[in-house]
């Protein structure tokens, strides 16, 4: 009885749809929601100081293309990364940008649709560089 009571639990459990994958925030974080539009370009903009950083959640549908660049105040010490909350493994990166400060150009499955954690951070390794940078972000969605 036991047995069967366990494998009826088991098989309710899978049937459910899997639950939204909530990212991690670091201290002071706030999360922004932020909706793709249909064609055409969104901006934003935010501030990457530690303990009051902003950052993004996006749902792409699937088959979607778009890129994003970002400029900052502090180009030389303000980074992006991106990542993919519906990947079996969210800890890799979709995107991480580096000095050269190239755009990223995401390109969704056509089978499935992605939920984007946009994060750009101010990677502060000596004292005199301030608390943080001022960003912005333009999506420009291509297809």
């Amino acid at each position: 009885m036991k047995r069967v009571l366990a494998a009826l639990a088991a098989l309710v459990l899978l049937s459910l749809p899997a639950a939204a994958v909530e990212p991690e925030l670091y201290r002071g974080e706030k999360l922004v929601n932020l909706t793709l539009p249909s064609a055409g370009r969104l901006t934003t903009s935010g501030w990457t100081r530690s303990g009051k950083a902003v950052a993004y959640r996006m749902k792409v549908p699937a088959g979607a293309e778009m890129t994003i660049n970002m400029t900052a105040s502090a180009a030389r010490f303000t980074y992006l990364v991106i990542f993919d909350l519906n990947d079996p493994v969210p800890e890799d990166a979709l995107y991480s940008s580096d000095s050269r400060r190239l755009p990223a150009h995401i390109f969704a499955d056509a089978e499935r649709d992605m939920d984007l954690l946009i994060r750009p951070f101010f990677a502060k390794q000596a004292p005199r560089r301030g608390l943080g940078s001022h960003f912005v972000l333009e999506f420009n969605r291509t297809k």
